[in-house]
């Protein structure tokens, strides 16, 4: 692996030579331990006809590009509007910064800057972090679960985000639809893109000093129960040595969601003129939407406080959410991590 050096304004660049191609990223002065590799898209676009269907992988850079991974990317699209609560008003380091856009779906990488200019001599230890909010908001610009002091002070593990590695998935109605023109297992958009971004860090992150045999699933409230999740959706390959749930469990009840529930889906759809009940039909209608619109439909029935509630959170689909975690978890249908 070679490493290109570059200096500006208190900043050096670094690009790795990794095996998903050349990532340019940067150490800051102010965390000289630390090299970050910022918004490296790990899935295409999900937009116009791949939107609300699972996750296609991003082709690797080809040998004449390099991936900027400077800057975050956008954070998916998400409703951050609502009454004034102690999340927007006061702690406000909970909510995400900057630009949102449906082209969002990337990992981050805070990794010890001598393991990431030598990673053939590291083998350091992984955290993938899950942000939470309730499947509807959150991101990896969030300020408060940014990990830069923490790798900059341990100098001995790396984290991706929302996969210390940090990835991002799809929120809301992006993620988790509940639309009747999509398949059964079509329905939890956010969890299969959280897996995509987890197979990603098992692939690559060797080439950033990371270990592939020790990466530990780090989830916080909605966070903890997609990581718990996993464990019970992909038990023979669970790609993790750990797992560490903070405020949240798959053994907690979902509010009952079956997938065969179609009508959030369909009330906005008719919010913004669709006729008929042809789902395939009201899917290519929503999906000559744009995201703006979507949230904007969400929000102004929101401040009317009538019926429906509007929620797009996880269904019970069988494959990546289930009916009975209690009665798996007593049968040991789940991934046993050793």
């Amino acid at each position: 692996m070679s490493i290109i050096n570059e200096s500006k304004s208190g900043v050096e660049y670094l690009t790795v030579n990794s095996s998903f191609g050349s990532v340019k990223g940067f150490v800051n002065k102010d965390y000289p331990n630390v090299a970050q590799f910022l918004g490296i898209r790990f899935a295409e676009p999900p937009t116009g006809p791949l939107q609300w269907l699972p996750p296609v992988p991003k082709t690797p850079a080809g040998p004449a590009e390099t991936i900027d991974g400077t800057a975050f990317s956008p954070s998916c699209p998400q409703w951050t509007g609502g009454p004034a609560v102690v999340y927007n008003t006061v702690c406000t380091e909970f909510n995400i910064r900057g630009e949102t856009d449906e082209d969002c779906l990337s990992v981050s990488i805070w990794a010890p800057e001598k393991a990431a200019k030598k990673a053939a001599e590291y083998k350091l230890p992984v955290i993938v972090w899950i942000t939470g909010g309730a499947f509807v908001i959150g991101g990896s610009t969030v300020p408060y679960q940014n990990p830069t002091p923490w790798v900059d002070s341990s100098k001995r593990h790396i984290v991706v985000c929302p996969v210390d590695a940090n990835s991002s998935y799809r929120l809301g109605i992006f993620g988790f639809p509940g639309a009747g023109g999509l398949k059964p297992d079509e329905q939890n958009l956010g969890i299969l893109d959280q897996r995509l971004g987890l197979e990603w860090v098992h692939k690559h992150i060797s080439s950033f000093g990371g270990d592939t045999d020790r990466i530990t699933h780090f989830g916080q409230s909605a966070g903890a129960k997609s990581v718990d999740a996993h464990l019970f959706a992909f038990p023979d390959k669970p790609l993790l040595k750990g797992a560490i749930l903070h405020s949240g469990t798959a053994l907690l009840p979902l509010p009952p969601r079956r997938n065969t529930e179609f009508e959030h889906y369909s009330f906005v759809a008719k919010k913004l003129g669709f006729e008929g009940d042809d789902p395939l039909a009201e899917l290519d209608f929503m999906r000559q939407q744009s995201a703006q619109t979507l949230l904007d439909a969400i929000a102004a029935h929101f401040w009317t406080r009538e019926q429906p509630y509007l929620n797009f959170r996880p269904v019970v689909d069988g494959v990546t959410i289930f009916e009975d975690y209690e009665g798996l978890a007593k049968s040991g249908k789940f991934a046993h991590l050793v």
